[in-house]
């Protein structure tokens, strides 16, 4: 099928399942662009690293489908792109079989998290947003286990689905958001979450109504460490009140 075909199979699909067959395909049908202005996947890198590959995609979605069907308020997160081009060396998969329920599950399990704290400061945005029915003190400041069970209920999806690098290219990342836009609306749709949570800048009318906050890697620079009441350190302390900061306005 061309491209055109596959977006109106993908605008009828029922679950995710479904989508992202047809979404793989799409990335797959994808005709070479003769203006590179028009290019929604090569990417250029200073490190020797080969670009993204044209049919890579990694499935996102439902952390665990169960916990998020059966949450109080659906949470999803919604993210720019994977940051995979420094590290395919030694996966074990095809390119368009990846995913990143590894990266949350490393926190769920363990309490482990990346280095800017993503994990943790998407699990306690989850909760807080999970749990209207209390105190605000007590949305603040869950226990470690209520924020495994938060994230383990919670949806994250990144636009592009093939994948980027630690520099975004805006170019490419505006063509691929433009050209998969109604496969990106369906998602959503199927998701159905109360609440979108942004993570990270753009200004696509999609996500106009979500909730926007800086990405979770950004340094924050200006911005006091005042202590941990809302977090394992300062960084997510200073991040989660920006946060309470966001929805209150």
């Amino acid at each position: 099928m061309t491209f055109e075909e596959l977006k109106k199979e993908a605008i009828k699909s029922e679950d995710l399942d479904a989508l992202f067959k047809i979404w793989k395909e799409a990335h797959v049908s994808e005709n070479e662009p003769t203006d590179n202005n028009q290019k929604t996947y090569i990417y250029y890198t200073t490190k020797g690293f080969p670009p993204i590959e044209k049919d890579s995609f990694i499935a996102d979605g439902y952390i665990d489908f169960d916990y998020y069907s059966k949450a109080n308020k659906k949470v999803l997160f919604v993210l720019i792109e994977a940051n995979i081009v420094m590290y395919r060396e030694n996966e074990n998969c095809k390119p368009y079989e990846r995913n990143q329920k590894g990266f949350y599950y490393w926190y769920i399990d363990d309490l482990k998290s990346n280095r800017p704290k993503q994990q943790e400061k998407m699990a306690r945005m989850a909760y807080y947003l999970q749990h209207p029915e209390l105190p605000e003190e007590d949305r603040r400041t869950p226990n470690d286990e209520s924020l495994k069970s938060a994230l383990k209920a919670s949806g994250y999806m990144n636009i592009n689905k093939r994948g980027g690098g630690s520099l975004l290219d805006w170019k490419v990342f505006d063509n691929y958001y433009e050209k998969y836009k109604e496969f990106i609306e369906k998602q959503i749709r199927i998701m159905n979450p109360d609440y979108i949570v942004l993570i990270g800048s753009n200004n696509y009318e999609l996500f106009s109504e979500g909730i926007k906050i800086w990405h979770t890697s950004y340094r924050m620079k200006g911005r006091r460490r005042i202590g941990t009441d809302y977090g394992s350190t300062r960084n997510v302390d200073c991040y989660m009140r920006r946060f309470f900061e966001v929805v209150k306005e």
